[in-house]
């Protein structure tokens, strides 16, 4: 397989990660607004951090980098953190995923045509999905505060 076709399967790659990790957030954001059975949500948060970071690292060995933007931290929630705050936060984790799998799949479209557009979905993809990861830690970090508030 040439470079060509291997950048333009990392680029394939990172939309499937993507699509998936959206999967997991969106199910754990469920489970978080119901406000029952955590232990399957923080799985479900798990997966979708897995296929995150597997979603950049293809990003990355298609060659795409990131402009020189770093990613938006959310606000942080105060100390009354509540299972909806988690809840949002893979929400938008989910959001955020869906427009980075859609910024590679027309990346992937464009590949053959316009390597320089298809570069620029490709970081769009990138800077989105470090945001979705910024989401996802901060979803991570509540998680944690909640069930040492439960446990105490």
């Amino acid at each position: 397989m040439n470079t060509k076709h291997s950048k333009k399967g990392h680029l394939e790659a990172a939309a499937s990660h993507h699509e998936q990790a959206a999967r997991h957030h969106r199910e754990a954001s469920r489970h978080f607004e119901e406000g029952k059975d955590f232990a399957h949500a923080a799985h479900q948060a798990m997966m979708a951090h897995g296929h995150t970071l597997h979603a950049i690292d293809q990003a990355h060995d298609a060659g795409a980098h990131g402009a020189n933007t770093p990613p938006t931290t959310p606000s942080s929630i105060g100390s009354g953190a509540s299972a909806a705050d988690v809840a949002k936060l893979h929400a938008a984790a989910v959001e955020l995923h869906t427009q980075a799998a859609q910024h590679m799949r027309h990346a992937v479209k464009l590949f053959e045509q316009d390597r320089s557009a298809a570069t620029h979905d490709a970081q769009l993809a990138l800077a989105l999905a470090l945001r979705a990861l910024s989401h996802g830690n901060e979803a991570a970090r509540l998680f944690v505060k909640l069930a040492v508030s439960a446990a105490a």
